[in-house]
C-alpha cells in the first residue's frame, strides 16, 4: 500500500513540476522561447555545413573532389581551353545524396573554391531540383591551329 501512495505522489509531483515550468515561461513575456521561423531565421553556427557551393571561376578542374567523394555526389567533366588549361564544363552537385562529410572541401587544392554555405533552406519538390548545376557550359577545344584553318579555307575557295 505504501508503494501505491509513493507512485501516486511521484506522478503528481512530476506533473506539477512540468506545469510550473510552463507557467513560468508563459507569464514571463520578456524572455520569448518560441521563434517566429519564416520571419526570424536562426543564424547557423560558424562551422555549419549547409549547401555545397563551388566558385567555378577559380576551379582548376583537377577532379580531386569528385574522386574523393564516397557517394559520388559530384559530376565533373573538364576540357582543355585555348591556353591548354583544364576548365570545368560540367560541375554538378547532387545535394539530395550528399552526406556532408567535407572530404571534397579538404581535398580541393584551391582555397575557397569549394565550400559549404550557411544556407540551410534548399528543399525541393523533386530530386532533380536538388542538383546544383555549375560549370562553364560548352567550351569547344581548339581543334585546328589558325594556320591550318586558313589553308583549308583557301583550298575550299579554289575548288569553288
Amino acid at each position: 500500500m505504501a508503494g501505491y501512495f509513493k507512485k501516486m505522489f511521484d506522478s503528481i509531483r512530476t506533473v506539477l513540476t512540468g506545469m510550473g515550468i510552463t507557467i513560468k515561461y508563459g507569464m514571463n513575456s520578456g524572455k520569448e522561447v518560441t521563434q517566429q521561423y519564416p520571419e526570424e531565421k536562426r543564424e547557423p553556427p560558424e562551422r555549419f555545413r549547409g549547401k555545397l557551393f563551388v566558385d567555378i571561376n577559380i576551379c582548376t578542374g583537377c577532379t580531386a573532389c569528385a574522386r574523393i567523394c564516397p557517394v559520388d555526389v559530384i559530376t565533373l567533366k573538364t576540357v582543355r581551353d585555348e591556353n591548354k588549361k583544364l576548365r570545368p564544363v560540367v560541375f554538378d552537385i547532387d545535394n539530395g545524396r550528399c552526406i556532408y562529410c567535407g572530404l571534397c572541401v579538404e581535398a580541393c587544392p584551391v582555397d575557397n573554391c569549394l565550400y559549404f554555405e550557411t544556407k540551410y533552406e534548399f528543399s525541393a519538390y523533386s530530386r532533380e531540383d536538388l542538383i546544383s548545376h555549375f560549370g562553364l557550359g560548352e567550351i569547344k577545344p581548339q581543334e585546328h591551329k589558325p594556320e591550318e584553318i586558313k589553308t583549308e579555307d583557301k583550298k575550299e575557295g579554289a575548288v569553288k
